[in-house]
């Protein structure tokens, strides 16, 4: 019976000392993965070769007092957008280099965004993740058309709800990226393009490395237009495309490809000509500002003048309100021609400022009459007015008492001036 025995209790014994061995001979304890490296979207793709280098050369005219607040750029970062600030700061540098400040627009919300687009001359959108709701759309679309310019950026790598305000815009991302196998930079999907219909966006460019790129369908025009060996990967369907478009207006630019723009890609080729050339069209006009938009409308060195000295503490109150706006300005006893200008005065002081009462149709006599109404008692009122040309924008605030004039002043810190509006450019106020 013991024989039977032998077989299974050496099989057993071969077993455990063949494990034994092995495990002294391979295992060394547990095991710890390293820490997986932060890369970013950038680093995973190859570094390009260098290129000549870029001079910007930026032209304007600064405004008086060596100030070179010429108008602001509005940046969404409230959208969930899916990019860092160092991506995009070789444009805002050419921004800020062009006289523009810088600002945000950190939460969702219409009213957020209609106080910002107030004051902004342009508005820059990239990536965003939540969706844009009609009525923030509706407030874009709305300073588009008075002359405000919007670049909306997005990129076929990175998620995004662009569509949700380009399309309100003419401008629609397609589901796709574009590749070339035939002719390429350092894989099929950094393709090139030399097709670049004459435009002011396009000026100075020869040749482009797109670096993700995709199609855009626009009601514009395209600016970027790609060769017979270029397709999308939603169609088989060989016709020129453009990662770069116009919207349905000329205030309207949609770029389809985010990475070209970042360092060190925008050194590539004439990659830093097109950021120029945007940061050109981001800054080249000013919107039609209505006084709906103070203090937006009011730019560099602002001069504060006054109808009479007493009434000095409200000028210094003036200031006070434009300076938490970010607007700089002094308490002057003279005007200059080349400064915007706000007017602070008792009806009893109108002759100062008569030129820019007429040109408005504005009359103080007994009464006040404009073009929106007529006969409107002195006594208890208060008149704000904005006179526009093309280089220069003076307020005026003019009041029975200098109580109401205090009264006006408040309102205009507040925003509830609004409320009193009778047209684009005039209110008339009820006041002490």
């Amino acid at each position: 019976m013991w024989k039977l025995l032998i077989f299974p209790v050496c099989a057993i014994a071969f077993f455990l000392v063949t494990f034994l061995s092995s495990y002294q001979f391979f295992y060394r304890g547990g095991y710890s993965p390293p820490v997986a490296p932060e890369i970013y979207f950038e680093e995973i793709m190859a570094i390009p070769a260098p290129a000549e280098d870029f001079t910007d050369q930026p032209v304007f005219s600064a405004n008086p007092l060596g100030s070179t607040n010429r108008g602001t750029l509005l940046v969404d970062t409230g959208h969930r957008n899916a990019f860092s600030t160092r991506e995009i700061s070789t444009l805002l540098n050419r921004v800020h280099a062009r006289g523009y400040d810088v600002e945000y627009v950190s939460q969702p919300g219409a009213t957020l965004l209609s106080e910002g687009l107030r004051t902004a001359d342009a508005f820059l959108v990239v990536l965003p993740n939540v969706p844009y709701t009609p009525g923030e759309t509706d407030h874009v679309v709305d300073f588009v058309e008075r002359g405000g310019k919007v670049l909306v950026i997005a990129d076929p790598g990175r998620p995004h709800r662009i569509n949700s305000l380009s399309e309100s815009l003419g401008v629609a991302f397609q589901p796709d990226y574009l590749y070339n196998v035939a002719e390429h930079d350092s894989n099929f999907q950094e393709f090139y393009v030399r097709d670049f219909p004459a435009h002011e966006i396009t000026a100075g460019i020869n040749e482009m490395v797109f670096y993700y790129a995709g199609s855009i369908e626009s009601a514009g025009e395209g600016l970027a237009l790609t060769d017979e060996n270029t397709y999308s990967n939603i169609s088989e369907r060989n016709f020129p495309r453009s990662p770069l478009a116009m919207g349905a207006n000329r205030n309207v630019l949609a770029v389809y490809d985010l990475t070209f723009m970042i360092p060190p890609y925008n050194a590539v080729r004439d990659n830093d000509q097109l950021v120029t050339n945007i940061a050109e069209f981001l800054t080249e006009e000013q919107k039609d500002y209505q006084l709906a938009d103070f203090p937006g409308f009011l730019k560099g060195g602002v001069d504060i003048l006054l109808g009479r000295p007493d009434l000095f503490d409200l000028g210094a109150e003036m200031r006070q309100v434009l300076l938490e706006s970010g607007v700089s300005s002094e308490v002057r006893g003279s005007e200059n021609a080349s400064r915007d200008t706000v007017f602070l005065g008792l009806y009893e002081d109108h002759a100062a400022v008569a030129r820019y009462l007429d040109s408005t149709g504005v009359r103080i006599d007994e009464t006040l009459s404009a073009p929106f109404s007529t006969g409107i008692p002195l006594e208890g009122s208060s008149v704000l007015l904005l006179h526009r040309t093309g280089e220069r924008d003076v307020l005026i605030i003019l009041s029975n008492t200098p109580e109401g004039l205090g009264e006006m002043v408040n309102k205009l810190d507040a925003g509830t001036f609004r409320a009193g509006l009778a047209d684009d450019y005039a209110g008339v106020y009820k006041t002490e």
